[in-house]
């Protein structure tokens, strides 16, 4: 991933456009990515993690951050061990595409020797007022009667019967061979003035975790009829 020189912007319009569908920019100081869906023209984004609000991560016991050739980002962050697990990011809705359906998704990696993701986590998408505290609410309470049913491991590697209707699983099919995990869908109307919030948790099994490459987060639009 790089970001692009100046003489990209001045490529013909359609080039500029297949460029863009194809090959992300890094924007904010390399810490977001902005490309174009190909076939609606809308803005999607990643925020890389370290814009994101990861527990920890600034406490090497924790977390490490390193470089994948196979990321976006220059870093991305590595778990070493957490029984908090908190992750969380923003946007603001301006940036959005008006009128457009998105999914967020947690891009990650589960290294061979990861522990602690067959438990349940906790997923959710909101609209939240522009510059909001992180701590206000606290998480506790923003996660209060939401469902703990999301997996990072894919199905076939927990083993153990689930409810198959009530579970969710990754998406393993991405071509850059990262893994994504839906976090939720909002709708973009134009008019709202706040910022979307994302968040992935497992604050509630007591389970200690190790082995996640955390990406970021992405905001793809969903195809409409």
């Amino acid at each position: 991933m790089r970001s692009y020189p100046t003489s990209t912007l001045k490529l013909h319009p359609k080039e500029l456009y297949f460029t863009l569908c194809n090959n992300p920019i890094l924007v904010d100081d390399g810490k977001m990515s902005f490309s174009l869906d190909k076939w609606s023209g809308k803005k999607c984004y990643m925020i890389a993690a370290r814009r994101l609000r990861i527990a920890r991560v600034d406490y090497p016991l924790n977390w490490k951050w390193k470089s994948l050739p196979q990321s976006r980002f220059k870093e991305m962050a590595k778990l070493r061990a957490v029984i908090w697990l908190e992750i969380r990011g923003r946007i603001e809705t301006r940036m959005l595409s008006p009128a457009t359906t998105y999914k967020a998704y947690l891009v990650y990696q589960l290294k061979k020797y990861s522990c602690g993701f067959h438990w349940p986590a906790v997923v959710t998408v909101g609209l939240r007022a522009h510059g909001f505290d992180y701590e206000r609410p606290d998480l506790m309470e923003i996660t209060a009667g939401i469902k703990q049913n999301v997996y990072l491991l894919p199905r076939r590697a927990i083993q153990r019967d689930l409810d198959r209707n009530e579970s969710k699983f990754p998406n393993e099919g991405r071509e850059d061979g990262w893994l994504e995990m839906e976090l939720g869908e909002f709708r973009c109307q134009g008019d709202e003035d706040g910022e979307l919030e994302m968040i992935f948790c497992d604050i509630k099994t007591g389970a200690s975790k190790h082995g996640l490459h955390v990406q970021g987060i992405e905001h793809d639009c969903v195809f409409e009829e």
